[in-house]
């Protein structure tokens, strides 16, 4: 681990805070969810009519009600059909992404040079509509706009990313974006301190 000169001792103190915070959170939230799957399961088990080997059931455990066993075993081809309502088609990420850049009146020579990507990967990102970009890129690109918690996790989700509330690496660039820690210098030296990958 190195320890970088840039970087403030109260700054890693307060980011150490909270990625510690957020971890012993998650880990609580997690055991308990855990113990409630294993609860129902075992509800649901006990619950459970158990067959036998000759088809019936099992020494003490509940018949079914004469209406159960006189229910039909599939439903009838006369209901009605359920319509399915098939959702529009949200805007890719690139879409998101341009819009978020004219709104802002930025240009893209500025975004790239921020956001430290190759200005032909850039230019291949604005000319594919359907482009899909690693998640380093997509939060690289985050940066470069200043973009705010939600903003920022609202674009990444346009991409099929998100946040983890679990990751070092994403808590470390979820507190960066929370105090408007942008410059990609920075973040990495801050992703390196805790041995995350760097973007």
């Amino acid at each position: 681990m190195r320890h970088f000169k840039k970087l403030k001792k109260s700054f890693l103190d307060d980011l150490s805070t909270y990625i510690n915070t957020y971890t012993i959170l998650h880990g609580s939230e997690h055991n308990a969810v855990v113990e409630d799957a294993f609860s129902a399961i075992e509800e649901h088990y006990e619950e459970t009519r158990v067959f036998n080997a000759a088809g019936g059931f099992a020494e003490g455990t509940p018949k079914p009600t004469a209406a159960r066993e006189s229910a039909p075993m599939y439903a009838s081809q006369k209901s009605k059909a359920i319509p399915i309502v098939i959702p529009e088609k949200q805007p890719t990420f690139q879409q998101n992404l341009f819009r978020i850049i004219d709104s802002m009146g930025v240009k893209d020579s500025t975004v790239y040079k921020r956001a430290d990507i190759d200005r032909r990967l850039f230019s291949k990102i604005r000319a594919d509509v359907d482009y899909h970009p690693s998640k380093s890129t997509a939060v690289k690109l985050c940066l470069a706009l200043s973009l705010d918690i939600a903003q920022a996790e609202r674009l990444l989700e346009t991409a099929g990313y998100c946040l983890s509330m679990s990751d070092t690496a994403d808590l470390v660039v979820r507190y960066c974006i929370e105090h408007k820690v942008f410059n990609l210098i920075e973040v990495n030296e801050a992703l390196d301190y805790f041995d995350a990958e760097i973007l």
